[in-house]
């Protein structure tokens, strides 16, 4: 009984996304919100030509990934992605002219989103107006929402406020720390200091593999790394008399005076506004400022040569997907890492709004179009949602949605060590596992929404529980949620360094500070390893990195790297393998499988000279 009504359940929420037109109201975002308060009008819209024969979904599964396919990486432009894909004119017309007769001024037009800009009474009247609309145009909105700038942090009852994914551990006495440097063959590896093993900027980028590539010239020049983060990295003491100001160029600078990296160009641009500091995002700013000096340092630290754009949302809902949008619909980034989440359960929860996922998921599809690869966050909660709890509800089974989207290359978490003896280094990287003390861990696990991808079917990817019981679900509903992985994506598809024991130092608002990790550490570490593998892929173009992967797991004879004791020379030469296996470990639900996919760490670790070696 429990299974079918699952089923039926499932059932409906699709059917809801795909019939109903989903509105939320400001004072549904954020209860008591003042209506004379700054806020944005989203409207997501259905894209045209999807699902259709030879439409986008079966251009992106069948043919632009698919190396058979004689349109394989032959990706299209913005202006054909409008052209064929976006609604009908009079769409676009309509819901401006909604906005408009409202006093809201249109800020962005994209290919499935209308952005306006006006007061919380103006949202709330345009979004009331729009509930109205002839059925011509309401079969084509999914969402329409309000985003109270300034105050969305204080609260919210429906839409989602998303979470970086970095954590912290104290390391004591950092001055003390910064004495005992490990040194490989003059280049300062990692920092071993009590129970801590700190990896150093040019340490990641040797115990990666990646000197060859390097010392070649393919260190990310000619490339765009783009970076989305709510706030941005912003200046302490101006943010404590509530004002506004980016440190983020100042702060870069500075870490890479501090460990000898070259300087980066970095532009910061704000697609919906800047965002306005008020006591009630006051915290959330500073949190957010750690993990937009982490994103962009570490991003720089394996691509160095590589251009840098920090896309800044004025708060932590949806305009960080807007963002996403600007900078993938400008064609400003051939990458772009995204390091923050939100647990995909709270879409399911009761009243669901599965809805804001099909919304997302269209700017991901746009940007696997187009040839622009995503990176994100696996979670550094294990295989959990954590954050009932703080509701008096039970932690239960759930991944991270951006990174459960099929259209971004998820990214885990693992434990890096290293031993050097005698001209070897000894390397052995696990999961970084699920600890029930910190609640933490590498996310992973399997969709809800989303469907196995093509190179996980191709790579036959495992799934370890046939059944995985949902208590809060099941709290919420009234009957036993279960719910069957079977056939849904897995998330993470690889993974890198994020457990904090094994973390790394960040440069914020003019201090060096440590010690960081998290999955948002792991995601720009990858995407930074791929910039600098495309810099040296002159015409050709890698977009999303997921399916690659697979294709080399499932096709190679030797995926990885074979060993953990590898004589020092080697890394300056470049190893066989495009990954490093992960050895044991993980995320209080899921166990890693030896060399091969798992829903903690995924296919591995990448070895960024292998990968380049098994593309070029």
């Amino acid at each position: 009984m429990a299974k079918n009504l699952l089923v039926i359940a499932s059932m409906l929420f699709v059917a809801v996304a795909a019939a109903q037109p989903l509105y939320l109201s400001c004072s549904q975002t954020v209860p008591g919100v003042a209506q004379n308060a700054t806020a944005h009008l989203i409207v997501w819209l259905w894209l045209s030509n999807a699902t259709t024969p030879n439409g986008l979904n079966y251009l992106l599964n069948q043919q632009y990934y698919v190396p058979s396919s004689p349109y394989y990486h032959k990706f299209i432009t913005p202006q054909q992605f409008a052209q064929w894909y976006s609604p009908p004119a009079q769409v676009f017309s309509y819901v401006e002219s909604v906005a408009s007769s409202h006093g809201l001024n249109t800020i962005g037009m994209y290919p499935m989103a209308v952005v306006a800009n006006g007061t919380v009474s103006a949202v709330q009247a345009a979004i009331a107006d729009l509930q109205t609309a002839p059925s011509s145009i309401a079969k084509w909105i999914i969402v329409g929402e309000c985003i109270p700038v300034g105050y969305f942090a204080a609260g919210s009852s429906r839409a989602p406020a998303y979470r970086p994914a970095y954590v912290t551990a104290n390391v004591g006495d950092l001055s003390q720390a910064l004495g005992n440097v490990t040194y490989v063959g003059g280049l300062p590896l990692q920092i071993r200091y009590r129970d801590f093993e700190i990896w150093l900027p040019k340490g990641l980028q040797f115990i990666y593999d990646e000197l060859p590539l390097l010392s070649g010239g393919a260190d990310g020049r000619g490339v765009t790394i783009g970076i989305v983060d709510a706030f941005g990295d912003v200046n302490f003491t101006a943010a404590y008399r509530y004002v506004y100001q980016d440190a983020a160029a100042y702060d870069l600078a500075l870490f890479n005076k501090l460990f000898g990296l070259p300087q980066a160009p970095l532009s910061v641009v704000y697609p919906v506004g800047m965002p306005m500091i008020t006591q009630y995002n006051l915290g959330s700013a500073l949190g957010w400022s750690y993990e937009t000096a982490l994103d962009i340092e570490y991003a720089h630290t394996m691509a160095p040569g590589a251009n840098i754009v920090l896309a800044v949302s004025p708060d932590a809902g949806d305009d960080l997907f807007i963002a996403v949008e600007y900078l993938v619909n400008n064609s400003m980034a051939n990458f772009i890492s995204l390091s923050w989440g939100a647990p995909e359960d709270a879409y399911i929860a009761p009243p669901p709004t599965p809805q804001l996922l099909y919304a997302y998921d269209e700017i991901f599809m746009q940007a696997a179009a187009e040839g622009i690869g995503v990176f994100a966050s696996s979670g550094d909660w294990g295989a959990f949602d954590i954050f009932w709890q703080y509701l008096g509800l039970p932690i239960e089974p759930s991944v991270l949605y951006p990174a459960s989207d099929p259209w971004v290359t998820a990214v885990g978490g693992t434990s890096l060590h290293a031993y050097v003896s005698d001209g070897f280094i000894t390397r052995v990287e696990s999961a970084w596992s699920w600890n029930s003390r910190y609640m933490w861990g590498s996310g992973g696990g399997y969709s809800f929404i989303f469907g196995e991808t093509p190179g996980q079917a191709m790579a036959g990817i495992t799934y370890q529980r046939p059944i995985v019981y949902e208590p809060t679900l099941s709290a919420l509903y009234g009957y036993k949620y279960f719910f069957y992985p079977a056939g849904h994506r897995g998330v993470p598809d690889v993974a890198a360094d994020a457990d904090p024991y094994t973390g790394v130092l960040i440069v914020i608002n003019g201090s060096l500070l440590g010690l960081i990790g998290g999955t948002s550490l792991a995601s720009p570490l990858t995407a930074g390893m791929t910039a600098a593998i495309q810099s040296g892929l002159p015409g050709f173009k890698i977009g999303l990195l997921a399916p690659t992967l697979y294709a080399a797991y499932a096709r190679s004879q030797a995926p990885y790297v074979e060993g953990t004791v590898i004589p020092t020379a080697a890394f300056y030469s470049g190893l066989q393998g495009v990954f490093f296996p992960t050895y044991g470990g993980q995320n209080g639900l899921y166990t890693v499988l030896m060399q091969q996919w798992n829903p903690v760490t995924g296919l591995g670790q990448l070895n960024a000279y292998g990968l380049y070696l098994a593309i070029k």
